[in-house]
């Protein structure tokens, strides 16, 4: 071989090594900490974009007493984690040089002893952090609470008295010309006629004994439609002695503990409630409400048809399909057709509504992502323990003040809502957690 080729294969040799060296030596600088530079271990990289190694990072923490970056002074929150894919990459360009530095470090005990309570430490003021977070949602939401339950004490003591003027809790034979008056625009569709029923200074008792002919007398009923209907509602009056209740305060003056067990029972345990109005009132709670939220019109005028009385095929099939997968959703329906007749309270309900049905959601996805079957037990502790409550202050309820009855309802009413969103906030945190 000529000496002329081993020189230059010799030089191509040192070469290629001082180029490798250099690439080397560029690769160290790019990757290199921020603190003590050289090649990073553990790189983390803070919020401001600076990487150190993480035990120069608890050191810098231990010396200034500070979450800062020994850079730029920029403080950090939380619990900073290592940087995986700049880890990743230095292991894969330079393994030779990171497991060099790997193993200076683990050899020095101080450094490693520094470095978990750098962790520990850490991972306390997270949890103090998420802890105070809490701490504080949880105390705005009290003293929101204790406001609406101030709200609602006003609200008992200041409508317990109008409960006793509602034309429901008095008989027809007792009403005065100005309940007739009342009685007819609360209908609606009827209000024109007060003004004559006034005129014509019609009593309750004059009121049932009203006919075709007098209709058209006294109060000018000249469209057969609102004739039949106004006959229809008079014999209603005949027939129960009182007016039955068209709204709910109606309805919650007339059956305090039955509106009790409903606005509890259909927020804790909807599907028992359901069944339970089929089982016992079928005609003036279940059916009603069958009716309302599978259709999307509201019958202004009631009209005397045995059709009325019975629930189709296609409306069984609609309300079983939502009473099973959505029931909240048929309280939404219902209560959107109020809307008509009232705004604020219906607001409360459609809230409470959509937000437990969110929140129903959210346990479901919980119980399939986790397959937790101890949730199911306390599931069903829970439907057991709230049931056989609502039970009992259903039996209990004529023995409680109707201050205390009005304040347990109105409670119920307006403070769920709230209730309602720090549930589902805490669904979605155990959620998170979980995930």
């Amino acid at each position: 071989m000529n000496p002329s080729d081993d020189t230059t294969e010799r030089n191509r040799t040192e070469l290629i090594h001082r180029n490798i060296t250099g690439i080397s030596n560029d690769l160290e600088e790019e990757f290199a900490c921020s603190v003590c530079l050289r090649l990073a271990v553990q790189p983390t990289t803070l919020t401001c974009g600076h990487t150190s190694c993480r035990i120069c990072l608890a050191k810098w923490y231990f010396n200034s007493k500070k979450k800062e970056c020994p850079m730029c002074r920029q403080t950090y929150m939380g619990h900073p984690k290592v940087n995986f894919q700049l880890r990743n990459l230095v292991r894969k360009l330079m393994p030779q040089e990171i497991t060099n530095r790997e193993k200076e470090l683990e050899a020095e005990t101080e450094d490693q002893n520094l470095l978990k309570k750098f962790e520990k430490q850490l991972a306390e003021s997270n949890i103090g952090q998420t802890k105070k977070n809490t701490d504080i949602f949880i105390f705005c939401a009290g003293i929101i609470i204790a406001l609406c339950v101030s709200v609602v004490v006003y609200l008992a003591w200041y409508w317990q008295s109008s409960d006793s003027n509602l034309l429901v809790m008095k008989p027809v034979q007792t009403w005065r010309q100005k309940d007739v008056a009342t009685w007819l625009e609360e209908m609606g569709w009827a209000s024109h006629y007060a003004s004559l029923a006034l005129e014509n200074k019609i009593d309750g008792n004059m009121l049932l004994s009203l006919t075709n002919d007098s209709l058209t007398h006294f109060l000018n009923v000249t469209d057969i439609t609102h004739e039949r209907a106004l006959l229809f509602a008079i014999n209603m009056l005949k027939e129960h002695g009182v007016k039955m209740p068209a709204t709910l305060w109606e309805y919650k003056a007339l059956y305090p503990g039955r509106c009790l067990f409903l606005v509890y029972g259909m927020k804790d345990f909807p599907r028992t409630s359901l069944l339970y109005l089929w089982m016992y009132f079928y005609d003036d709670m279940f059916l009603p409400f069958v009716k309302t939220t599978t259709k999307t019109t509201v019958d202004i005028i009631p009209v005397s048809n045995s059709s009325t009385d019975v629930i189709s095929k296609a409306e069984w099939v609609s309300f079983m399909i939502f009473a099973v997968l959505l029931p909240e959703w048929l309280v939404v329906v219902f209560t959107w057709q109020m809307f008509s007749h009232h705004f604020f309270s219906p607001m409360f309900v459609l809230a409470t509504a959509v937000l437990y049905q969110v929140m129903e959601i959210l346990t479901w996805i919980k119980f399939f992502n986790n397959m937790e079957w101890r949730l199911t037990i306390g599931f069903i502790k829970a439907w057991i323990r709230h049931l056989m409550s609502a039970f009992i202050f259903m039996v209990v309820w004529p023995l409680v003040p109707n201050l205390i009855c009005d304040i347990f309802f109105y409670g119920a009413l307006y403070i769920s809502p709230v209730q309602a969103l720090i549930a589902v906030y805490k669904k979605f945190i155990a959620i998170n957690n979980a995930m």
